[in-house]
């Protein structure tokens, strides 16, 4: 595995990310926590536990985590929060929907498991207001729900720092999805509205910086109606081809696989990898359950 640990905004922010160097996946997937005045936003994946625990052991007495919020139920983002309420005391935070996920044993695909590691530990978490404190109340986040990624996911807002942490709420560029058939299936007109309302909470916010998992960060607000017309856009095709399609006479399979190489030239080594569960045609899929006004 590899772990880069990532100061931001004059060290106020500090990123721990971290990354499976697996032989077996065609690139690195990173994912990323962000520790803020004692205030821990995610806690890895399972495989980046011992990792977290040694840098957190290595902080100073000021820097210690005092509280942890979770962005969703995914192993990636709530892996070591069993390790932290059981090694550190730290109480662990999350939206509502959330917490009944959390508490759960997960089982998931081998690929997903070679990406972040096995087993996941469940844990009990506390539910959070509409907006939760750093450790000396130097920084009020926000919590905004934005559903998409995942039906319990939410975004933290600091409105006087232009901060955004986001998670998983922003893609760098959306070509595939994980579908029905998983057990975190993905809702791209749920991703445009959670889009939309982060564009307009933000929207008098020049210097906003949008804080995601293991994705970089974005230093402009525009980023989330740019990410609106490309989703809008990837919309309109999906039912532009559909009717070429069935205007040639193809249906089921044949007419999924017409519009897949229209939009993207063929289906991505992810979903083949995946058996499907993450692809191209999972987001058509998606795009067409959309009604087009």
């Amino acid at each position: 595995m590899v772990v880069q640990i990532l100061h931001h905004c004059n060290n106020e922010i500090i990123e721990w990310k971290w990354s499976s160097d697996s032989k077996l996946l065609p690139a690195p997937f990173w994912t990323s926590c962000y520790l803020i005045d004692g205030l821990l936003i995610d806690s890895g994946p399972p495989a980046g536990e011992n990792e977290l625990k040694k840098f957190l052991s290595s902080l100073d007495e000021e820097q210690k985590v005092k509280k942890c919020i979770i962005t969703h139920s995914h192993e990636d983002h709530c892996g070591g929060a069993a390790m932290l309420q059981s090694e550190f005391n730290v109480p662990i935070y999350a939206s509502k929907k959330a917490i009944p996920l959390l508490k759960n044993e997960k089982d998931y695909p081998d690929y997903r498991r070679i990406t972040w590691g096995y087993p996941y530990h469940p844990f009990e978490g506390k539910p959070i207001g509409k907006s939760i404190s750093t450790h000396s109340n130097k920084y009020n986040f926000d919590v905004v729900e934005i559903p998409g990624h995942a039906i319990e996911e939410i975004a933290l807002i600091e409105k006087k720092q232009q901060w955004a942490i986001v998670a998983d709420g922003i893609m760098p560029k959306y070509t595939m999805i994980f579908g029905k058939n998983t057990d975190i299936p993905e809702n791209i007109s749920q991703i445009y509205n959670s889009l939309k309302k982060l564009d307009l909470i933000t929207t008098s916010m020049e210097k906003l910086k949008i804080f995601t998992s293991g994705r970089g960060i974005f230093n402009t607000q525009k980023i989330f109606e740019e990410k609106m017309i490309e989703i809008e856009k990837l919309h309109k095709n999906a039912f532009k081809f559909y009717k070429e399609a069935k205007d040639k006479g193809y249906s089921g399979k044949r007419l999924l696989r017409y519009i897949t190489r229209k939009m993207f030239g063929k289906e991505s080594f992810i979903g083949q990898l995946t058996r499907g569960g993450i692809s191209n045609q999972n987001l058509i899929l998606s795009l067409l359950e959309w009604p087009l006004e």
